[in-house]
């Protein structure tokens, strides 16, 4: 099972402005058209998107709705991941918040609990003073929900203000026992960029059943005709709790289990250009532990420490939070966060 480079849309909503909300149903029925939904996941989804951006917009203060398309090209299952994301006050009671007719706003109290009816997951964090992140994850249609099982992934994926394509890329590859993660970041950003980072993720769904050091290697011979990207490559050996690493560049890589974080060792060098001879680190790791990888669009000052509870979240949750808080205005930004 392959999940390639699904971009994400994001909608930015201005605080007790409601007039995002329409677009924000558009764009989504779009994407929903693109993936084949069925008739009443499209109206599903049209309805979570509608009420994710008005809670923005109306409780949060404004903040922005992220929408991430992704597809299984093996199996073919698909859907559309919702991030709401602001700086808002926040919610003191997040029970009450999900019942029907509560509202701090003067409004029918149906948004927060119409969102998590009509997802098939959803999650919210929030923190009184700090804001409110929401996801909701919508299959196509009903039978996906029947059949579908849900790798513990998330991720945003964002070019820089102004460009239209994203110099970033990432992909997965999964199969019984073993699952392969590549997040590529072309030098600058743009449609060079772009093509550095796609060219990337082709090399690793050319060969994505060898080891991160092969695959690193082959990529940086698969490079040679771009201007060359920072690369990190991670394999998770399910049943024997290992992680092999390669890397070359500054993608962030770390592993957050029971004990402290760990930084994963990645190596000087453009792959595509210039890079040195490269190794291949292999880490234990816990059960239910997160692997994360983010470009340097995002900063690396944060610790999930300062979000108690978050850890235990889904991928996509924690993946649009950190780049609620950490994401830097001059570049492509793409987080990926993987449970493994």
């Amino acid at each position: 099972m392959e999940v390639s480079n699904p971009s994400t849309l994001a909608i930015h909503i201005a605080a007790n402005d409601d007039s995002e909300t329409g677009n924000a149903r558009r764009q989504a029925m779009k994407l929903a058209t693109a993936l084949d939904f069925s008739e009443l996941r499209c109206g599903q989804l049209g309805l979570v998107v509608t009420e994710s951006a008005r809670n923005v917009a109306l409780h949060g203060g404004g903040g922005q709705l992220l929408l991430t398309p992704w597809k299984h090209e093996s199996d073919g299952e698909a859907g559309v991941d919702v991030l709401a994301l602001d700086k808002g006050a926040g919610i003191a009671d997040i029970g009450s918040a999900l019942t029907d007719g509560f509202s701090t706003g003067g409004t029918a109290g149906t948004g927060l609990g119409a969102v998590g009816r009509l997802s098939d997951m959803f999650q919210i964090y929030s923190k009184v003073g700090q804001g409110t992140v929401t996801f909701a994850r919508v299959l196509r249609s009903e039978h996906d929900l029947k059949k579908y099982v849900s790798p513990r992934l998330g991720a945003v994926n964002l070019p820089i203000a102004g460009e239209i394509l994203c110099g970033d890329a990432w992909a997965s590859h999964h199969q019984t026992g073993r699952s392969v993660y590549i997040l590529a970041d072309g030098l600058g950003h743009g449609p060079l960029a772009h093509a550095a980072a796609e060219e990337a993720v082709r090399s690793f769904q050319a060969n994505a059943a060898h080891t991160p050091k092969q695959i690193l290697q082959a990529m940086h011979l698969a490079l040679v005709k771009t201007r060359g990207a920072a690369i990190a490559i991670a394999e998770v050996l399910h049943d024997r709790q290992l992680l092999h690493f390669a890397g070359s560049g500054n993608i962030s890589a770390s592993l957050h289990g029971k004990g402290r974080p760990r930084s994963l060792v990645s190596m000087n060098g453009t792959p595509g250009h210039t890079m040195g001879s490269v190794q291949e680190y292999t880490y234990a790791v816990e059960p239910e532990s997160l692997l994360i990888l983010h470009s340097d669009g995002l900063s690396t000052r944060w610790s999930m420490d300062d979000y108690p509870g978050l850890a235990t979240r889904h991928p996509a949750l924690i993946a649009g939070i950190l780049f609620r808080d950490f994401s830097r205005s001059r570049d492509d930004a793409t987080i990926v966060v993987i449970g493994v």
